[in-house]
């Protein structure tokens, strides 16, 4: 497991991350979104329409499995970090790893 995936647990652990729908409940509280690779396109296209208009990053380099293992839970398609340390550590992770191929 790589390093985002790591943070993505602690946040989890730490209460600072939401799943699924209540990603929509909590969105003025939402700072990152991580949308599985293989979600639905009809989903896909509704939690992206909410990244933009309140203007949260999003990550779609997961699949629904190791979001699923990263965070101990089964068949997690969506989660929502809720912390803004937690998801500038994952950004700033996200960008070494595609410094570093």
């Amino acid at each position: 497991m790589d390093n985002t995936l790591n943070i993505l647990g602690l946040a989890y652990k730490a209460r600072k991350a939401v799943l699924g729908e209540e990603i929509f409940n909590r969105i003025s509280k939402v700072r990152l979104i991580f949308l599985a690779s293989d979600l639905s396109e009809k989903s896909r296209e509704r939690y992206e329409k909410k990244c933009f208009y309140y203007n949260i990053e999003h990550i779609d380099a997961y699949d629904s499995e190791q979001l699923s293992t990263s965070l101990g839970k089964n068949n997690v398609k969506t989660v929502g970090i809720t912390d803004e340390g937690f998801a500038r550590s994952i950004m700033k992770n996200q960008v070494k790893e595609v410094e570093n191929g």
